[in-house]
């Protein structure tokens, strides 16, 4: 459940706060999440430099979840670092294809060819998501449909 405090530096503050417990932490990434803004956006794109590589990757699902600009450098950054936990990257990229500004475009293109698997095919399926959220496409991964022959 996200934390009942809703002051974005105090819950800022046991989000970056390493020694509290993680279900602190946690409780604090859900409710900067629920309050939405850039300055919640913000907030939680610095706990992409947090040590833990699963809290990272949580962030980088919960920016993603937000929607919010805000967070586009942050997590173009976090993609673009080759030393960084594949699965981070995987998280940072699906983000970027889901907030789907020009900017994140340029992100997940530059490594769509990335020699690590799981973020070269996370890219991939970034950039269909940026096409849905940027086109006009009602229904979203209906590729199956369009590729199916009408019945005669």
């Amino acid at each position: 459940p996200p934390a009942e405090e809703r002051d974005l530096g105090q819950l800022r503050e046991a989000l970056l706060d390493e020694t509290r417990p993680l279900f602190d932490r946690y409780r604090a990434m859900f409710a900067l999440r629920d309050a939405g803004g850039k300055e919640a956006a913000l907030a939680l794109a610095e706990g992409l430099r947090c040590g833990s590589a699963l809290f990272r990757h949580e962030i980088g699902y919960v920016l993603g979840q937000m929607q919010h600009e805000a967070a586009v450098p942050q997590l173009a950054a976090a993609l673009a670092q080759p030393t960084e936990n594949p699965m981070v990257r995987h998280e940072c990229a699906e983000a970027l294809g889901a907030i789907a500004r020009p900017a994140c475009l340029a992100a997940l293109r530059a490594h769509v060819a990335d020699p690590e698997r799981v973020v070269r095919e996370s890219c991939e399926v970034a950039l269909d998501m940026y096409e849905y959220e940027t086109g006009s496409t009602f229904q979203y991964a209906d590729g199956l449909e369009r590729l199916r022959s009408p019945l005669s």
